[in-house]
């Protein structure tokens, strides 16, 4: 006999365990099961969540302004990039020098015959020529600039010195203008990396061209150490300086810089893992239709549904931008390339070694036809070589002796043979085109380019006239390259696809920083409340 249902006693109403303590979160009817059986473990894990949730809402009002920063900036440098006197394959200072004029004797500066030679130049300073140069005895490191027709030191280039190198600048790149001094000043947004260090104090001199360039003059050098237009301050202020965080008061401080950029994006790397996991978990299953919808509606839920599509994007910029600080020593180059680029230094030359080959360039160049515009020592096998540059970029290599010296095959096999000596046979070969790790737009460019390739495939890549390393790929090299210029710039794509793929991940991850900031801030002004939390897993119709 069956008995009515009616008849039944009604069974007991579960308790709302987690009603107290985390309202809306969840029902009974989902966490019944759990509850029951361990409901201190399920009212711990329910203020978890609560507490994720309050979290995010926090950090996407604070942080998440500081990633719209970057979002906004990012898209701005993909066309605008930081001004330098080298963009591209332009070298605007080298452009702005002018020619030679060796005198008839030369004078060079009283250096100990035993110092070691680390660097030195010749150039045209307001109208004489001059040699800087940088030695070494023992851990002591000295530098100086010498005039070349009386030895004498140039502690400091005068005003009228860098008015001079001004109106050269102006006359070789064709610009009207009247250049003025304006100040002698050590640092700004333009010139506050620590790489300007050796060149500060700096004048800063306006052309007053229509292009409204200003020059940053060494006044230990007389080098255009840094140049900048109206176009290229505007572009950097929307872009370059706000994203880098370029802040002139904090980027002096370089430790604290690279604290600040390390720990934000490490910040901004959790609050978007943090975010796809309460994305993910607020995506859930209607009971009408059975498909997963968001429970929210308005700003909410485009926030929600563009931060599940785009929040992979968020977390690589975040990830990439974090990698370019080479955090801890990771992605640094080893200590093996730095062997392979001594042993193709050679020997450390003296002094004494290097006086004559210098001696030799002064009569070389009072002979030439071509203007020469500027002329680096470099050592290459434990010689000394010359690198003689025009103002139209091309280069020849020069001998001890003041000979053209081409690197042709025999001595690129002689450079693979010294660079990749205990690795096995070595490869060389003249790249005309780029590969994954030297490419326009890297730390390394122009082309074509020499590669030697070691049996444990590190890559040198060395100039074809003139044998100068430009750029070691080993692993932390390739690793950088992955984890940070590819994530990052997206730069194993070629134009113009690379811009239109890189500007729809930009607009989507601005638009996923954007709302959320925008709510968060917008709830925070109201009291922090979290009532948006969906009061059962339903979501919305």
């Amino acid at each position: 006999m069956l008995f009515r249902s009616s008849a039944l006693p009604k069974p007991a109403r579960r308790p709302q365990i987690i009603s107290a303590c985390a309202p809306g979160l969840y029902t009974d009817r989902a966490l019944s099961h759990s509850s029951e059986a361990h409901p201190g473990r399920t009212l711990i894990k329910a203020r978890l969540i609560r507490f994720l949730f309050a979290l995010h809402r926090w950090m996407g009002a604070t942080l998440g302004l500081l990633m719209l920063l970057w979002c906004i900036t990012g898209v701005v440098m993909i066309w605008n990039p930081y001004p330098a006197t080298t963009l591209g394959d332009r070298d605007y200072r080298v452009e702005g020098l002018a020619p030679i004029i060796s005198p008839d004797r030369i004078a060079l500066p009283a250096i100990p015959d035993a110092a070691t030679l680390s660097y030195a130049r010749i150039e045209m300073l307001a109208g004489r020529p001059v040699m800087s140069v940088e030695w070494s005895t023992g851990a002591e490191r000295a530098s100086g600039l010498y005039d070349l027709a009386t030895a004498a030191k140039i502690d400091q280039i005068s005003e009228a010195d860098a008015l001079g190198v001004a109106r050269t600048y102006l006359q070789r790149h064709k610009l009207a203008g009247q250049p003025t001094l304006t100040k002698l000043m050590e640092r700004d947004e333009f010139v506050v990396a620590g790489y300007f260090n050796n060149s500060r104090p700096f004048y800063e001199v306006p052309l007053n061209d229509p292009e409204q360039t200003v020059l940053y003059i060494s006044s230990k050098t007389g080098e255009v150490s840094q140049r900048t237009t109206a176009s290229l301050r505007v572009w950097s202020w929307l872009g370059a300086i706000p994203h880098w965080l370029y802040f002139t008061e904090l980027r002096r401080n370089t430790p604290l810089w690279q604290q600040v950029i390390i720990w934000t994006s490490l910040a901004g790397c959790f609050l978007t893992m943090l975010g796809v996991f309460v994305g993910l978990r607020q995506f859930r299953r209607r009971h009408s239709t059975g498909k997963f919808a968001s429970p929210y509606r308005g700003a909410k839920f485009w926030h929600h549904m563009i931060g599940l599509v785009f929040g992979v994007l968020v977390l690589t910029f975040s990830f990439s931008g974090f990698t370019s600080m080479q955090p801890w020593g990771w992605l640094e180059s080893g200590p093996a390339a730095g062997e392979a680029a001594d042993r193709y230094a050679g020997k450390p030359i003296t002094w004494a070694e290097a006086r004559p080959a210098f001696e030799a360039q002064a009569i070389a160049l009072r002979t030439v036809s071509r203007e020469r515009s500027l002329v680096t020592f470099t050592q290459i096998e434990g010689r000394p070589w010359f690198i003689w540059q025009s103002a139209d970029g091309s280069r020849r290599r020069i001998d001890a002796n003041g000979q053209p010296a081409p690197f042709d095959d025999a001595a690129r096999q002689r450079a693979a043979d010294l660079l990749a000596s205990d690795k096995g046979p070595p490869r060389f070969v003249l790249m005309t085109s780029a590969d994954e790790y030297y490419y326009p737009g890297a730390s390394s460019s122009g082309l074509p380019v020499v590669r030697v390739e070691s049996s444990d495939d590190t890559r040198f890549y060395l100039d074809p006239d003139t044998g100068s390393l430009r750029f070691i790929a080993d692993d932390g090299a390739k690793g950088f390259r992955i984890w940070h210029m590819a994530l990052h710039t997206f730069d194993f794509l070629t134009s113009p696809l690379r811009e239109i793929l890189l500007v729809l991940a930009m607009l989507g991850v601005t638009a996923v920083c954007g709302l959320g900031a925008w709510m968060g801030v917008k709830k925070l002004a109201r009291g922090g409340k979290l009532d948006n939390i969906p009061k059962d897993e339903k979501p919305a119709a």
